[in-house]
């Protein structure tokens, strides 16, 4: 657990910074962005100092730890991703974080999860353009359909999508492997 706050968190922090300096979104954005990663740090960091108190309840904690993590992603992209393309990156922590420690089909569910998160996040942002867009009501389903016909953007939102998985995947298969390597060398 503590090497995902060793490379990821820091990641997430400069994955903000970059988003926030280069590309200036508003203060209530930007103050947004440091409430929600500063109080997602101090659960996280909490969580993980009492993991070993609570141990019967380990597992648990843990599995709470990988939602938080989703969910502040989710929180994170939706606020930046206007301003900054690569925020899409942070819905590969909840998954990598979950191949530490859950089986191959949960870290499975929690990568299909965040990749279905940040769909739905791309097409409801799509929707809210296409709203704004025209002067005068558009229908939701007009709005719909303009979010939909950009084959070239849901075609890279689903690469992404796909590499979310396939990351989380290949980070569950050497976390497995490093696991066998270390036991046959008892």
């Amino acid at each position: 657990m503590h090497i995902l706050n060793y490379y990821f968190t820091p990641f997430a922090v400069i994955l903000i910074f970059f988003a926030i300096f280069f590309s200036e979104p508003e203060r209530s954005v930007t103050y947004a962005s440091f409430g929600i990663l500063g109080a997602a740090f101090l659960a996280t960091y909490w969580l993980g100092k009492n993991v070993y108190r609570f141990m019967r309840w380990s597992r648990h904690i843990r599995a709470v730890t990988v939602w938080i993590n989703l969910v502040v992603s989710a929180a994170l992209f939706y606020l930046l991703s206007s301003y900054w393309a690569p925020m899409w990156l942070l819905f590969l922590t909840a998954p990598a974080a979950s191949a530490m420690y859950m089986k191959k089909w949960q870290v499975f569910a929690t990568a299909l999860a965040s990749s279905a998160l940040m769909m739905g996040i791309y097409l409801y942002k799509g929707v809210a353009f296409a709203m704004m867009d025209e002067a005068g009501g558009v229908t939701l389903a007009a709005a719909l359909k303009q979010a939909l016909d950009n084959s070239q953007i849901w075609g890279m939102a689903l690469t992404q999508a796909v590499f979310i998985i396939f990351f989380s995947m290949f980070t569950a298969a050497m976390a497995e492997m490093i696991v066998k390597v270390r036991d046959s060398n008892r």
